[in-house]
């Protein structure tokens, strides 16, 4: 994480929106909450790309960014020959909408994206990974506080 870029992002850019954007919940073996295999663990993935909308009229207005982050888990089990077996998984993509008000260096953009887009979205997914879990009666997913990667 690179602190002077973020800061520069962050000082042109203001957070408009975050909505849920598409959603799912699968189930491929019949598990749910209180029956479910002891060696069942949890995978989780992140994903993270950036959409720059230009002003209508090029010299008015702040740019938009359209930032979408997809998140997945998924109750696996895995055997003695590291053959994963997928029970269910939990799926969401949000949109997180920021105004750009000043010129910003690609660099500052990249790192924001890395940690600050993630960061604001986290708790959007944790709460709906955890009311869709209970709603579809499968396990209490893990999903800690978001902790980036501390590098730089």
């Amino acid at each position: 994480m690179h602190k002077e870029l973020i800061k520069e992002a962050i000082d042109s850019l203001d957070l408009i929106d975050i909505h849920l954007f598409s959603a799912s919940v699968k189930r491929f073996e019949d598990i749910d909450s209180e029956h479910f295999p002891e060696e069942m663990s949890q995978q989780n993935k992140i994903s993270v790309s950036a959409e720059f909308l230009e002003p209508v009229d090029k010299g008015a207005g702040p740019k938009l960014i359209h930032a979408k982050v997809e998140f997945s888990l998924r109750f696996i089990v895995e055997d003695e020959d590291a053959e994963v077996t997928n029970l269910a998984e939990i799926d969401a993509c949000f949109i997180a909408k920021y105004h750009q008000n000043n010129d910003v260096s690609d660099e500052a953009i990249s790192e924001f994206m890395k940690f600050n887009v993630i960061h604001n979205v986290w708790p959007f997914w944790r709460e709906y990974a955890f009311r869709t879990a209970a709603q579809a009666k499968l396990p209490t997913p893990m999903i800690s506080l978001y902790k980036p990667n501390n590098k730089g």
